[in-house]
C-alpha cells in the first residue's frame, strides 16, 4: 500500500506505480508448493535456463522464469489437448540482411564481414531449435508456453527431450493427446 496516495500495490515494486512515491519495505509472500496427489508425487522437469514444468497429479505448471511471477498452471480436468512445437531458430536470417546490404560496400573488408554476418545466420539456423507448448483448454483457450531455445546434440535438447517423453506418458494415462505440427 503506497503510504503517500493510499493505492494498492504489487509487493515486488519499490516506487508506487501511480504517484511514483518510495513505497515501505514489504517482504514478498513464500511461495506455496504445488498441491500434492495422493498417489504420485509430483514430476518436476527441469529445462534449463531456470524454467520448469511440473506435472502433479491433477496439475500442469510451467515457471518462465523465478522471480517473474507466480508459475502458470493449469488442471488436467481442464486440458484437452497438448501440443509440442519445435521450430528453426528463424531469427538469425535477420543476418542475411546485412549481407544483402553488405555486397553493395565499396570496401571489400565491409563486403566480407557481411557475408561472414550471412553464414553466421546460416549456421544459426541450422544449429538452434525453439521448443513450446501450446496447452488448449476446454474453453477452447490456447496457452502458448515458450520452453526455450537449444543447440541441436546439447545437455539441454536432451533435457527438453525428456521432458516431451514424460509429458507424452503422463498425457496418454490422463486421456491428453500430445501432438506435435508436423505429425
Amino acid at each position: 500500500m503506497c503510504s503517500s496516495c493510499g493505492r494498492p500495490q504489487s509487493a515486488a515494486r519499490r516506487r508506487c506505480a501511480f504517484c511514483d512515491a518510495e513505497l515501505p519495505e514489504a517482504p514478498l509472500p513464500p511461495l506455496a508448493p504445488p498441491p500434492q496427489s495422493p498417489g504420485r508425487p509430483p514430476l518436476s522437469l527441469d529445462l534449463g535456463n531456470r524454467r520448469a514444468l511440473v506435472v502433479s497429479g491433477d496439475r500442469l505448471s510451467f515457471q518462465g522464469r523465478p522471480g517473474g511471477g507466480p508459475p502458470l498452471d493449469v488442471a488436467w480436468a481442464r486440458v484437452r489437448r497438448l501440443e509440442w512445437r519445435t521450430r528453426p531458430y528463424l531469427e538469425a536470417l535477420g543476418l542475411l540482411a546485412f549481407t544483402a546490404l553488405g555486397l553493395w560496400a565499396p570496401a571489400r573488408e565491409v563486403r566480407l564481414m557481411a557475408l561472414v554476418a550471412g553464414a553466421l545466420g546460416l549456421l544459426l539456423t541450422a544449429l538452434y531449435r525453439h521448443h513450446g507448448l501450446t496447452v488448449e483448454v476446454e474453453d477452447g483457450t490456447r496457452l502458448r508456453w515458450p520452453l526455450g531455445m537449444a543447440l541441436r546434440g546439447s545437455a539441454r535438447e536432451a533435457r527438453l527431450k525428456a521432458a516431451r517423453a514424460a509429458l507424452e506418458d503422463t498425457g496418454r494415462e490422463r486421456g491428453v493427446p500430445l501432438a506435435s505440427p508436423g505429425a
